[in-house]
């Protein structure tokens, strides 16, 4: 057991230098500092990742205190269940509390609640998704499909802040939907003629809604689908049901 103790200890003493070295050398390279939004959560996210590490000297202490006391025993499993429990409770806290800038930047295969998302038995006949972009401030997801050689495009975005631009467009149709009224814009591509419309519908503080859809060369569309779009879009909590 005393050999036990002291070979413990002295691999606690190594571990604690090298992975200091490891920690300066990554803060080094990675850079220092926090978003002033987010820099009390983001300081006590590296605090709980960071807690075995920083338990080491107490254990260490521990190890050494307990080895002179000739208490082996305790010299071993202590200082063991002490960097054991740091652990669990740093990763626990990581679990609760998401990583701030992941959370209202980051990418998610899901929407959050509270948004409108579009179905995917909604989804227009020949769209397939190519892209998705979903955070807690806003979302993108992006449609396309090719009709006789040219690809039409699908997007849909919606956040609380986004500010959508229509200038160099005409007012194409204005409707009501759930007591707010909307818009659909025509715009055409000055340097490649390529016609597309718009439709807004600013429904505060969640639902700033813009979706994007290509004319054909046939003129198959109308604004009247993509308001069928936007009538077809549910509440993200009714189709992700574990987001509740």
């Amino acid at each position: 057991m005393k050999f036990v103790s002291a070979g413990l200890f002295g691999l606690q003493v190594i571990a604690f230098l090298v992975l200091t070295a490891a920690v300066f050398w990554i803060f080094g390279q990675a850079g220092a500092g926090f978003d002033a939004r987010f820099a009390s959560t983001q300081f006590w996210r590296l605090v709980s990742f960071l807690a075995p590490y920083l338990a080491l000297p107490i254990s260490i202490i521990l190890a050494f205190v307990l080895h002179k006391k000739r208490k082996y025993g305790r010299a071993i499993w202590l200082p063991l269940a002490f960097v054991a429990l740091a652990f669990v409770a740093g990763q626990s806290y990581l679990r609760v509390v998401p990583d701030p800038i992941q959370e209202n930047f980051g990418a998610r295969s899901e929407p959050y609640p509270g948004f409108l998302v579009l179905p995917q038995e909604a989804v227009p006949e020949g769209f397939e998704e190519v892209e998705h972009h979903f955070t807690k401030r806003e979302y993108t997801v992006r449609y396309t499909k090719m009709l006789n050689g040219q690809e039409i495009k699908l997007r849909i975005a919606e956040g609380d802040r986004i500010m959508f631009d229509h200038s160099g467009s005409e007012l194409a149709k204005e409707f009501e939907y759930q007591g707010i009224t909307g818009q659909v814009y025509i715009h055409q591509h000055k340097k490649t003629g390529v016609v597309s419309y718009n439709l807004i519908w600013l429904h505060p503080p969640k639902q700033r809604i813009a979706i994007y859809l290509t004319q054909t060369a046939n003129n198959d569309y109308s604004p009247n689908d993509l308001i069928a779009i936007l009538k077809s879009m549910k509440p993200a909590e009714e189709i992700v049901p574990e987001l509740q």
